[in-house]
């Protein structure tokens, strides 16, 4: 049984954290499936080269096989986890909505981001005023 690193009794993982991990785990997924694929010329050694090098070269080719298996095996294996890391997600309570109000909360209480964004605001105040 495939195990996932999170468990659902630990609360201190905030639904914002989920947020970025689903963001960035979702891109390495869409990278997995496009090593898998093999487009000609993004330097993947995927299906569709491994296929159009038999042609050239049965023993690279065989190779090339070889690896595209591999990418798919990482590709199916990397939606399985998305699917079993979201499911455990949502069981915890978290939601899209309830990352937005962390994110929030967090930069809002940031002293160094509420200093910025006076100072922008004072910049742009004092701007507009100067303007003819």
């Amino acid at each position: 049984s495939l195990r996932i690193p999170f468990s659902s009794s630990s609360r201190s993982d905030s639904s914002f954290n989920f947020f970025v991990f689903f963001f960035i785990f979702f891109a390495q997924d869409v990278v997995y499936v496009l090593q898998c694929i093999g487009i000609p010329g993004w330097g993947f050694s995927g299906w569709i080269v491994s296929l159009s090098a038999l042609k050239q070269n049965t023993a690279v080719a065989v190779l090339m096989m070889l690896v595209a298996t591999q990418f798919t095996a990482v590709a199916v294996l990397g939606v399985v986890m998305l699917k079993r890391i979201h499911s455990l997600y949502r069981r915890t309570g978290a939601s899209f909505q309830k990352a937005q109000e962390e994110f929030a909360a967090g930069v809002f209480s940031n002293p160094t981001v509420r200093s910025a964004a006076a100072n922008a605001a004072t910049g742009a105040a004092s701007s507009a005023f100067r303007a003819p």
